[in-house]
């Protein structure tokens, strides 16, 4: 195996690494038992641009041969490392894929072989003429334990399948399925297999962004472990193996994280199912963070005593809903040979590299779930007096590793329910203290009975810890919301404007209502916003009085009140009478005025159901946008187009809303007249500032006629 500690950005993994003297000797000393073979070294960054421009070039051959391989076209081989021999004749290639959403898988790579002649370095594939030979020329220890062929060991020819384990995660959690039996098939221009069948075909590779931690898949007696390999070291594999005396089959965990293998985890030591065994990362032969999971009859040791290697046994997980206890990822139920009757997925085989495929839950209960107490507030405390929404919370948790988040719980309409965002950051070892927003919890006052949620470091929850009635001396106020003065225009069209404060809890709407000043406050004249509208469009009457008034609900359930006694908080009168603009006779066809195309005239609406007319000559073109454009007062027109008669609707479009512009596009007759009416898109909108801007342009990019609002 090989001994170095590479830079990367653990699951976004790119190959360009760089690497020191003292890793290198650190190599030298580890890569093999016997100091007799000098090991490789690692290629600089001129060189891994050279190897990597090579392998591409041979992988472009070869895929002119295999464009219709759906493997092939699901994945792009990078270059992960190379390794050049001290010669600097051979490098080791290993290879990383790539999806389309440029993710690197978490797995073990694949191989490649390069020799350099006088026309640079020639990369060889498996089955390629001077494979065999190339390989059988590297010195012991130049291949990973994948490659390598087991000590005087076979394969069990008759061992049963393995039931009774679960997915080394904690339940409920979920990590996705990276790969399993793609580890041995035949891809050569993908450096596949990356290990023998009799070692993989039963080996699992989980993943998730950045570490996750691991629990024990099945009762098992440690045998061995290591986890002083420094996150990211590409030759140094840390990694725990646990004996199933029950099936008598040893349990392999490989990749792990520097320093989160449990000291008491020494030789000899019984785990039940669900104890805390270490987290993931991506030391030894690996791409990016991940678990190489796998049982075995019998293992051995590859690189002296530093890396568990055996043949997989078929394992079934009893928390794998398909394929009777087989996880397989949506590529490989789609792409490869199935093995075992497994045929299905989690996800959609017809996407099958969709980023929410593969996702398997876990039901592994935790063996150590944590413990833990609330020590603030005491039962009965009188919490949060006057206008404080604030309760002081502190608890006590305990753990085997240690519990990572805590959170209150509130017994709420029947229901327990977190009353507050979680905390993750205690100030001592397992003490949290924090404070509770009671406005945001609900409109509490009186009784509440309360408990403690926490999670450990594996994930395990536990809930209703310290079940205990306080007393909340608090009415969390509602909302408080003003009406401002209107923006007014000369027209029936106008603004209304306020503003807002909420109390803790959220607004969760408005509520306006209006009434005319003969008229008293009904709900039948009330409107409801949503949290974030502070301004709103209102078109009256001409010559009427408005009064209005707003109130604020919040996210409790909570209305503020109407403001006290009948008065209105803003009153708007519109006016009675307006000023035509000076083309006005422009109410029918017949009086229709010419508009030129691409020249804006301007108009305004005076007057209930003013109509303006206006006319063309189509000439040679058949395509046309018309578009009224709204430039004051709450401008919103109707644009109906009629034929050469005057009275025949082509067709019609109108603005969606008061202070909105209108935009139709229509295919038309050549060489007729067509005629354009203009109105008010709203009743009542009229007014001397009222004013609309209408343009007609030859032309639009459609073949059928088409109303754009």
């Amino acid at each position: 195996m090989h001994t170095f500690i590479r830079s990367h950005n653990k699951f976004s993994h790119y190959f360009l690494r760089t690497i020191g003297l003292g890793v290198l000797s650190l190599f030298a000393m580890v890569l093999f038992i016997s100091a007799a073979p000098s090991p490789p070294r690692i290629a600089s960054e001129a060189e891994k641009q050279e190897l990597s421009a090579a392998y591409q070039e041979r992988y472009a051959q070869v895929m002119l041969d295999n464009r219709d391989d759906p493997i092939l076209n699901l994945f792009e081989p990078v270059l992960d490392e190379g390794f050049i021999s001290p010669d600097g004749k051979t490098a080791v290639l290993w290879l990383a894929l790539r999806d389309y959403r440029g993710r690197i898988l978490a797995t073990e790579p694949g191989l490649a072989l390069a020799t350099l002649s006088t026309d640079g370095w020639q990369v060889l594939l498996r089955g390629d003429p001077g494979w065999e030979q190339t390989l059988s020329q590297l010195p012991e220890g130049y291949l990973p334990a994948e490659l390598q062929p087991a000590p005087g060991k076979a394969p069990a020819e008759s061992l049963q399948t393995i039931w009774g384990y679960y997915l080394p995660y904690v339940a409920g959690t979920a990590h996705k399925l990276e790969g399993s039996v793609l580890h041995f098939h035949n891809y050569p221009p993908l450096g596949y297999p990356s290990c023998a069948q009799a070692y993989c075909q039963y080996a699992y590779d989980f993943t998730d962004v950045g570490h996750f931690p691991l629990v024990a898949a099945h009762t098992g007696t440690v045998i061995s472990s290591r986890d002083n390999c420094a996150d990211g070291n590409t030759g140094c594999t840390n990694y725990i193996v646990l004996f199933d005396g029950t099936s008598g089959v040893y349990q392999i965990y490989l990749h792990l994280a520097y320093g989160t293998i449990p000291n008491h985890l020494v030789p000899g030591v019984t785990l039940n199912r669900g104890a805390y065994i270490g987290d993931t990362d991506d030391t030894g032969y690996s791409t990016s963070e991940h678990v190489h999971f796998m049982i075995v009859p019998s293992f051995w040791y590859a690189d002296g005593d530093r890396y568990p290697w055996g043949y997989s046994a078929d394992v079934r997980f009893s928390d794998v809903p398909i394929n009777n206890g087989i996880p397989r990822t949506c590529y490989e139920v789609t792409n490869l040979p199935i093995y075992n009757g497994a045929t299905q997925c989690n996800g959609n085989v017809a996407d099958p590299l969709n980023p929410s495929n593969d996702w398997f839950t876990s039901g592994n209960v935790g063996a150590n779930p944590p413990t833990g107490q609330l020590t603030r507030p005491l039962p009965g405390a009188v919490v949060a007096p006057g206008s404080n929404p604030l309760m002081d919370v502190t608890a006590s948790t305990q753990d085997d590793v240690r519990v990572k988040t805590a959170v209150l719980q509130g017994l709420i309409g029947g229901t327990w329910r977190e009353i507050a965002p979680r905390v993750s950051n205690p100030n001592a070892s397992g003490v949290f203290d924090w404070d509770v927003n009671l406005c945001q919890a609900g409109p509490l006052n009186g009784p509440l009975e309360v408990a403690l949620k926490i999670w450990d470091h594996e994930g395990n929850m536990v809930s209703l810890l310290s079940r205990r009635t306080i007393q909340v001396d608090h009415a969390c106020p509602p909302p408080v919301s003003q009406m401002t003065t209107p923006t007014t225009y000369d027209g029936t069209a106008f603004m209304l404007n306020w503003t807002a404060a909420e109390s803790g809890a959220g607004i969760s709407s408005f509520q306006v209502q209006w009434r005319s000043d003969t008229e008293v406050w009904s709900e039948a004249r009330q409107m409801t916003y949503s949290p974030g509208v502070r301004t709103s469009w209102f078109v009256g009457v001409p010559g009427v009085s408005y009064g209005f008034r707003t109130r604020a609900l919040d996210n409790n359930g909570q209305s503020e009140a109407w403001p006290a006694g009948d008065a209105a908080e803003v009153t708007v009168n519109t006016p009675a009478t307006c000023v035509e603009d000076s083309a006005e006779q422009d109410d029918s066809s017949a009086t229709a005025v010419l508009i030129s195309f691409g020249s804006e005239q301007q108009r305004n609406i005076c007057g209930w159901g003013d109509a303006d007319w206006f006319k063309f000559s189509t000439g040679d073109q058949d395509r046309y946008w018309f578009s009224a454009r709204s430039i004051g007062a709450g401008a919103a027109v109707r644009v109906s187009v009629y034929a050469a008669d005057g009275s025949t609707l082509l067709s019609s479009a109108a603005a969606p809303a008061v202070n909105t512009n209108t935009s139709l596009g229509l295919m038309v007759p050549k060489n007729q007249t067509v005629y354009i009416k203009a109105e008010p898109a709203f009743t009542n909108l009229t007014g001397t500032a009222v004013l609309y801007g209408m343009k007609v342009t030859p032309g639009f990019g459609f073949s059928l006629p088409i109303i754009l609002k």
